[in-house]
């Protein structure tokens, strides 16, 4: 059952006699965060972390040092447990923006350097857990090419496992600088859900690259001539380098590169290693002393979490990509239901968001609500679109949600808010055109917009503005929720650094997310509880008259709490009524 709380009304008050205190009714605290979590959203994100965006960095333990440090892509999981038995060591976990047809990933990224791109021998070793079957559009854990051409380099794909068909196993390849496969090692097996261990060692001067599964060599490619380095590209583990192909679905631990031919017994031992809990020395320890140049234990935690306090919670959480977070969000004494500390997330409208992923609850159909605070800055609307909460659109332009400001003209005064989504193609929304002043980057603004099941509605400061029939959300598997931008898609290439879509620019607070139409009143009383906090309506006496005062809202007045209540006419707040010792008059705010 989908949760409804009708809320028309707040601040009810008492009027007694003239020798009487002054009474309130009900004046219960309504700070903005409580009102919205009343209403039960599946997501909540205040996005006041005060912690600063810093990259998420995974520490090379190896000989090259802070030069091989890699950072990683928003959207992975951290701290998932290790391969190394007995270790509290963690790993990463990797995952598709389609898992369908496998396009679009979240890559660790090692930036280019050269002592690990030579001509001479080499050796790369991880430790995988593929939690997919390999596909057609094959896995690639392990990734040093060029991104759109497979020029230079090496590369490595998951192939089928025993209960797969085709190749088996891993594929383990190297190329000249027309990408043509000089050499190229399959074979092994695996298991899905458990992990394995990974070696493919180039000896230049046998000419020969020999693959290793499990401390075993399952294939070796002889006479290996003409192989060229890559030049200049990055690295990468969990997925090609530009995070949209061919993305590894599953956990990686311990990857290491060595600018030498590893032997068959060492490379016997690390894995031995790693399966005994009573070894005699740590495995870090055997490889640096092995001479790893690149090793990443892939253990560092998550940060730069969006916190979600709806009630997906954890499962929901989003994660800050090149976003500060620490500018003023709306606080007192404009909007008193707001800690007088508050934050939000400030967007630069170029690589700035807050990625929330694909969770199945956030998958949503039909009904739905989507709900910020903006405080938008012009720039992002020079004959553009700025995403304030979208979903998708996916990557055939059939499907996609959004809460957004719309410029398509680029002309002055041509700016709109609109809601609404694409199903099968077919686009409905409701929109209206924005005040100037909502554009000068310094008032922040309520803004909502819902599907009710018939009309998308769209609100400004708890005020309906425009009302369309329509599509309601869609289901969306190859793309994911975003603030502050289009959500990925599995085509999107050059993130992080380019390849976002339809960003904002300025500052996002409080945004949710519910998985049904918030009702009018409802949305009045969140921008109340914002806005106003807990002293909707405020009473006092001034000798022989009542003064009220509100910031919004119609004042109604009844002669029995229960009413019927009618409008005040021509009531402005404040409002002076004179008292009468022989009556009694209820107030309250209609909105």
């Amino acid at each position: 059952m989908k949760n409804r709380h009708p809320m028309h009304h707040l601040n009810l008050a008492l009027l007694a006699t003239a020798a009487s205190a002054l009474m309130f009714v009900a004046a219960a605290r309504a700070d903005y965060q409580s009102t919205v979590l009343a209403d039960k959203p599946v997501a909540y994100y205040p996005l006041n972390e005060a912690t600063p965006w810093t990259p998420n960095v995974a520490t090379n333990s190896g000989s090259l040092g802070a030069a091989g440090n890699a950072v990683s892509f928003a959207g992975e999981v951290f701290k998932v447990p290790g391969a190394i038995v007995g270790d509290p060591d963690t790993a990463i976990r990797f995952t598709a923006i389609d898992t369908n047809s496998n396009d679009g990933g979240v890559p660790t990224v090692i930036p280019y350097i050269a002592a690990l791109n030579t001509s001479g021998s080499f050796t790369v070793e991880a430790w995988l857990r593929p939690t997919e079957e390999g596909a057609g559009n094959a896995q690639c854990p392990l990734f040093n090419c060029q991104a759109s051409t497979e020029d230079y380099g090496w590369d490595c794909y998951q192939r089928a496992s025993t209960a797969g068909t085709g190749q088996q196993g891993f594929e383990f390849y190297m190329n000249d600088n027309n990408g043509n496969r000089v050499g190229d090692a399959v074979g092994g097996t695996y298991t899905i859900g458990q992990w394995c261990h990974l070696a493919a060692v180039y000896d230049s001067s046998a000419a020969t690259l020999t693959l290793y599964i499990n401390g075993a060599q399952v294939a070796q490619s002889t006479g290996v001539s003409g192989y060229v380095p890559n030049p200049s590209y990055p690295m990468s583990i969990g997925g090609y380098s530009d995070g949209t192909q061919n993305p590894y679905v599953g956990d990686v631990d311990e990857f290491a590169v060595y600018t030498s031919a590893l032997s068959a017994a060492k490379v016997l031992a690390h894995y031995q290693n790693g399966i005994n809990a009573s070894r005699a020395s740590p495995y870090p320890s055997l490889i640096i002393s092995d001479g790893a140049a690149e090793y990443l234990r892939l253990d560092q935690p998550a940060n730069d979490i969006a916190t979600n306090l709806g009630t997906l919670v954890a499962a929901a959480n989003g994660v800050y990509s090149y976003t500060t977070n620490g500018a003023p969000g709306p606080r007192p004494p404009v909007y008193r239901g707001f800690p007088s500390t508050d934050l939000a997330a400030d967007f630069n409208g170029n690589n700035s968001y807050v990625d929330l992923g694909n969770p199945d609850g956030l998958n949503l159909t039909n009904e739905i609500t989507l709900e910020a605070w903006v405080e938008p800055n012009t720039t992002d609307l020079d004959g553009a679109t700025a995403d304030v909460i979208a979903h998708g659109i996916d990557d055939i332009l059939q499907n996609g949600v959004s809460l957004q400001l719309i410029n398509v003209s680029g002309g002055a005064g041509t700016a709109a808010y609109q809601v609404g989504s694409v199903v099968g193609g077919t686009a409905s929304s409701a929109s209206f055109p924005i005040p100037a002043a909502d554009l000068s980057g310094t008032n922040w603004v309520y803004l909502a917009g819902t599907y009710d099941g018939t009309n998308w509605n769209i609100y400004r400061n708890g005020v309906l503005e425009g009302s369309q029939p329509g599509n309601g959300a869609t289901t969306i598997d190859n793309a994911w929720w975003a603030i502050g931008a289009r959500g990925r898609w599995k085509r999107d290439s050059g993130y992080p650094t380019s390849g976002l879509e339809e960003q904002f620019a300025g500052g996002i607070g409080g945004a949710a997310i519910y998985n049904y139409g918030l009702s009018p009143a409802q949305i009045a009383a969140h921008y109340v509880a914002g806005a106003c906090g807990s002293s909707a309506l405020t009473a006092s006496r001034s000798r022989s008259n009542l003064i009220l005062t509100w910031p919004l809202g119609t004042l109604q007045s009844a002669s029995n709490v229960t009413g019927p209540y009618t409008d005040v006419g021509g009531a402005t707040s404040p409002y002076s009524e004179p008292l009468n010792s022989a009556t009694k008059m209820f107030y309250r705010l209609r909105f």
